[in-house]
């Protein structure tokens, strides 16, 4: 099987429309970048869980992601685009 080039992206889940410093951040992999439609419904037991809804989509690096969360289990995460 082909390896998928998966790319990471931070959602910001909040009570907005901006952004506060009282939202969720979260990191998710996809195979490309989510609207922000997309990455509500991709979210959709997050964003219940912390209210709210999607209020950005950042792409980041695999570093930049792998410093800033826990990838103990990434190769379970679902992937965005599949």
């Amino acid at each position: 099987m082909d390896k998928i080039k998966r790319k990471y992206f931070e959602i910001c889940i909040g009570l907005g429309p901006k952004e506060s410093g009282n939202d969720y951040w979260m990191c998710i992999c996809g195979v490309r970048e989510p609207t922000i439609q997309e990455a509500e419904r991709f979210c959709a037991a997050d964003v219940a869980l912390y209210g709210g809804h999607v209020l950005g989509v950042y792409p980041i690096d695999l570093n930049t992601a792998r410093a800033c969360y826990d990838f103990e289990r990434a190769d379970r995460w679902p992937v965005f685009g599949l």
